[in-house]
């Protein structure tokens, strides 16, 4: 991981976090204790983040901000978990037998994924980790789109993948996001964004994934607007106000 990307990185798990210690820092990165140091001197220097004795903590200055390089899927399955697994568990009862499902490629998604009923279902993904969860094959069907693979996520996207979703339909859509601001769903990439974005026009029923520290917080792409017939399922941390500002435009689980 570049030096730049190690910062984006630390400054958002400070952010998700509010503190974050060099030791889990370093776990996550797969760096030294030194390099941690080092990046939080020079990243404290920037303003971006407030350092301590043992770790750093947020500023104001980095709420609402996008970062330029997402954290990657290891990283991201390191972030959350308790409250990524509360949303897995509430996203999984919404699945019925029969159902034929599109699953975006979040980390909460692949939780959500590991959580289904075994049941007679149709399975659609972009992602390969998910894919790998039912490649030993059950009576749940799998189809893999293809597309261009993304090596940092585990993803598949582009016109190939966007070209298979354009044919198929869907009961219901389960897609994880990078933010969540004024009712709009971001992400980091255009063609991760356009690719959720048809993946919802072909869905009955939508359905975002979301813990609170995606909430008021913008991606570079911003690909659709909360509606009344959207579903957002979040975990107990979420704030009174945005949980109000949340109900106000869809409806909301957790």
């Amino acid at each position: 991981m570049l030096k730049n990307e190690r910062h984006d990185t630390i400054v958002e798990m400070c952010r998700a976090r509010g503190t974050v210690t060099v030791r889990e820092i370093a776990d996550i990165l797969g760096v030294s204790d030194m390099t941690v140091r080092r990046d939080l001197m020079e990243l404290s220097e920037e303003g971006r983040i407030v350092r301590f004795r043992g770790g750093a903590k947020t500023t104001d200055a980095t709420m609402g901000r996008s970062l330029i390089c997402e954290p990657s899927h290891l990283e991201r399955q390191l972030l959350h978990i308790d409250e990524k697994s509360h949303i897995a568990e509430i996203a999984a009862t919404q699945v019925r037998e029969g159902d034929t499902i599109f699953l975006g490629s979040s980390t909460t998604v692949e939780l959500a994924a590991q959580c289904l009923p075994t049941v007679p279902l149709r399975i659609v993904t972009n992602s390969l980790p998910i894919f790998n969860l039912f490649a030993d094959g059950d009576i749940r069907e799998v189809i893999l789109i293809g597309g261009t693979f993304r090596h940092h996520s585990g993803t598949f996207m582009g016109p190939l993948a966007e070209g298979a979703l354009e044919s198929l339909g869907f009961d219901k859509a389960f897609i994880g996001v990078n933010g969540i601001q004024d009712g709009s769903l971001y992400t980091s990439y255009f063609d991760a964004g356009r690719l959720y974005q048809i993946a919802l026009e072909r869905a009955d029923e939508r359905f975002v994934l979301a813990d609170w520290s995606k909430m008021d917080m913008r991606g570079f792409y911003s690909f659709h607007d909360l509606d009344p017939d959207d579903t957002v399922i979040t975990d107990p941390g979420i704030s009174d106000e945005y949980l109000e500002q949340l109900r106000s435009c869809c409806n909301v689980l957790l």
